[in-house]
């Protein structure tokens, strides 16, 4: 049970991560993660923007 729960907090801290240059940045869509699935906040990662600021590179 322990497993199940750490490899869940991994997959929210790679959306998280994977959240940074967006608008919730990584503490947002880590929370956000915790609250739905990993799943889902990816799905609202593939559609939505990043910042305009955001330096990519």
């Amino acid at each position: 049970m322990i497993i199940i729960g750490i490899l869940y907090l991994m997959g929210c801290a790679v959306t998280g991560f994977m959240g940074r240059h967006t608008v919730f940045g990584f503490v947002g869509h880590f929370l956000l993660s915790i609250v739905v699935t990993p799943l889902i906040d990816f799905l609202i990662l593939a559609i939505s923007r990043p910042r305009r600021n955001a330096e990519h590179g």
